[in-house]
């Protein structure tokens, strides 16, 4: 393999790897689409009703089936969050990126699998018809993972490995599950000091910022919800204790909820895991004015911290 070989294969996977971090990064999105649209709507709808008074708006809702409700509240999240980010167009950019690099780098066979996908589905822009938005978001979805997929064969052809777990964890614009609950610049602090985990200062940083990012989503909900913890300067625990009924409880069935379900059994164990993260913090995490970061930390610790952070936000923000 001469020089200008050894140059275009390192450009070609260079260009794929790329191709795959921004696919990830749109499916990270796509994947909690429908209650950040959800969210989104909710809230549109409620600021409405305040300026009209409640009259002309709930005599609207008020026809709508709980079905066609939900239809109704997505339609208008993603008209929002289109007009003020364009979510769909870069989607759809990155897939005529993909459709270009696919002419001009994959190999011969790669193209011919790629070109088996043909163009992306459309998303409905007439939702008369009862799901379709769900519908065509899950389309869209399908499509774009099975386009990362092709990337990511096409990488280990050429003999390279990307590993698309720490993309989905780490991407910018991720945990878009509180996106909408929990202000963007306050998530996406916290998330540029959890993705870097290499030095003692980093690991140390990014344990803080897991508990940082659950005591953010426990201030959120407790507005949302209009409670608070008795105590002057409440701990994670004390957060967890006045939100759980709110949050895990109430929407679990009597027959799993006893005191012997497994479910109840699994959703009381989060406590055990909310206050086991602060404590880490306290002790090894980020604040509280050390002398020094301490000794025997990895990025594994971290990296557990963090992925704690993201199961638990995900449950209550749900």
């Amino acid at each position: 393999m001469n020089i200008d070989e050894d140059w275009l294969r390192e450009e070609r996977i260079q260009r794929l790897r790329a191709l795959v971090r921004s696919g990830v990064k749109h499916l990270v999105f796509l994947h909690e689409a429908i209650p950040f649209y959800l969210r989104q709507g909710q809230a549109a709808e409620e600021r409405v009703g305040e300026l009209v008074a409640g009259t002309q708006g709930q005599s609207f809702r008020s026809r709508l089936s709980p079905e066609s409700l939900r239809d109704h509240e997505i339609a208008i999240g993603m008209f929002i969050d289109n007009r003020q980010h364009r979510a769909f167009d870069k989607i759809y950019k990155w897939v005529s990126d993909v459709n270009d690099v696919a002419l001009r780098t994959f190999l011969d066979e790669r193209f011919k699998n790629y070109q088996v996908l043909g163009d992306p589905p459309q998303l409905p822009t007439n939702h008369d018809e009862t799901g379709a938005a769900e519908r065509g978001l899950a389309e869209l979805t399908a499509d774009i993972r099975s386009r990362v997929l092709v990337i990511t064969e096409a990488l280990s052809d050429l003999g390279e490995h990307e590993d698309v777990a720490p993309a989905i964890r780490d991407a910018p614009g991720g945990w878009p599950h509180l996106r909408g609950l929990v202000a963007d610049s306050v998530i996406d602090g916290h998330l540029r000091q959890m993705r870097v985990r290499r030095t003692r200062a980093e690991i140390s940083s990014a344990i803080g910022a897991s508990k940082e990012i659950v005591e953010a989503t426990f201030k959120a909900l407790s507005l949302k919800y209009n409670v608070t913890p008795s105590k002057i300067a409440p701990d994670l625990s004390d957060w967890w204790k006045v939100l759980r009924p709110l949050l895990a409880d109430q929407n679990i069935d009597k027959a799993l909820g006893s005191k012997d379900g497994a479910l109840i059994k699994l959703v009381s164990s989060q406590v055990s895991l909310v206050h086991n993260l602060g404590e880490l913090r306290n002790k090894i995490g980020s604040g509280h004015g050390k002398a020094e970061h301490p000794a025997g930390l990895g990025p594994s610790h971290a990296l557990l911290a963090v992925d704690t952070a993201h199961t638990l936000t995900r449950f209550l923000a749900h």
